[in-house]
């Protein structure tokens, strides 16, 4: 009987698991990812935000103080999305003609984290030919080959947007989860090696994918006010074992806590997060949730909001990882765009 029951059980979870491995593998073949509509960045469509267009990104919470500010802006925020692509794909990139997966992206990434920036800066954000979820369950040549076509297509729009729009103004990276294995490697490649992007970087705010300190060309913020830095952070609920993060990574994940913008392993309590929003956007909550680095992990306890589940038994919170801080990003912008241009000012004295 116990080996009748071992059986059923490992039965079902094997059922299980082929069954939501068939609900997030592409349908096609690599190839015909190739043959999608490569997005051409001089035509609106092919942008999920721009200053000039009403998007979400113009949006706030509701019921909040918060101003939306773009047509006055001093600088851009050129933000990447997250993997929107998600069950049944049937390619291994995005169709940036399916308007189904266009509206995930607009109603979901765009308004509740691009939004963060629409007071410091106009918002920039392209569509690109994302990479399917199902890359980042299993390690396959045709994932990495999906990877990289998306990133060609978030360095064009990067280059299209310095070559066109940006006219010297300082700007900001901004990015979650797959985004920001996107801007990690933007950084590298072509932000960190180019003195005139480097010079007006504010500041990268590339959260929710771990990388080392190393990957980006550039320092780690240490402080609320330093420029020219990236920050980065991947949230657990507290006491956890966020064992495949440790495993793949190690303890030399970048960690910058969000609430004091340190790299210490100092607490910040509740009572210093400004306001999170959940999913529906419909609300700005003050004190949902505190903040700990530790061994390349923000440690939070279990937080009280709505619709912001966790996403496994090692109570990771990736979901969260903007909403839980999304004032305290908004206001922190600000403050480096303040100490950025307080130390163009000295630079143009010197």
């Amino acid at each position: 009987m116990k080996f009748l029951l071992n059986f059923l059980f490992v039965s079902i979870f094997a059922i299980i698991s082929f069954q939501c491995i068939v609900l997030i593998k592409p349908r096609k073949n690599f190839e015909e990812s190739k043959n999608l509509t490569p997005p051409d960045y001089s035509k609106s469509e092919f942008w999920a935000a721009l200053p000039d267009k009403k998007d979400n990104a113009d949006l706030v919470p509701e019921n909040s103080s918060l101003k939306e500010n773009q047509s006055l802006a001093e600088a851009d925020t050129f933000y990447i999305h997250p993997t929107t692509l998600l069950l049944r794909p049937k390619y291994w990139n995005g169709d940036l003609k399916d308007e189904s997966l266009n509206e995930r992206t607009d109603k979901h990434p765009i308004k509740t984290q691009a939004s963060a920036f629409n007071e410091c800066c106009k918002v920039y954000a392209p569509r690109y030919r994302q990479a399917a979820f199902f890359v980042f369950t299993k390690d396959v040549p045709e994932g990495e080959a999906a990877l990289d076509l998306a990133f060609q297509d978030v360095k064009n729009a990067f280059l299209y947007y310095m070559k066109h729009w940006n006219k010297g103004r300082p700007f900001i990276i901004a990015s979650h989860s797959q985004g920001t294995r996107h801007s990690v490697r933007l950084l590298k490649e072509v932000i960190s090696s180019n003195p005139e992007y480097k010079k007006n970087l504010v500041v990268s705010y590339s959260i929710g994918f771990p990388f080392k300190k190393e990957e980006t060309g550039l320092p780690v913020c240490s402080s609320p006010r330093d420029t020219g830095c990236v920050v980065g952070w991947n949230s657990y609920i507290w006491g956890n074992s966020p064992g495949r993060l440790l495993d793949r990574y190690g303890k030399d994940t970048v960690c910058v806590n969000p609430l004091s913008w340190k790299q210490d392993e100092e607490v910040s309590p509740k009572s210093e997060n400004l306001g999170s929003v959940n999913r529906s956007f419909d609300q700005l909550l003050p004190g949902v949730a505190d903040a700990k680095c530790n061994s390349g992990v923000l440690w939070i306890h279990e937080p009280e909001i709505s619709r912001t589940p966790n996403l496994g038994k090692d109570g990771n919170l990736h979901t969260g990882d903007f909403h839980f801080f999304y004032a305290n990003i908004r206001k922190n912008a600000k403050e480096r765009l303040e100490a950025f241009k307080a130390q163009s000012v000295k630079r143009g004295r010197e």
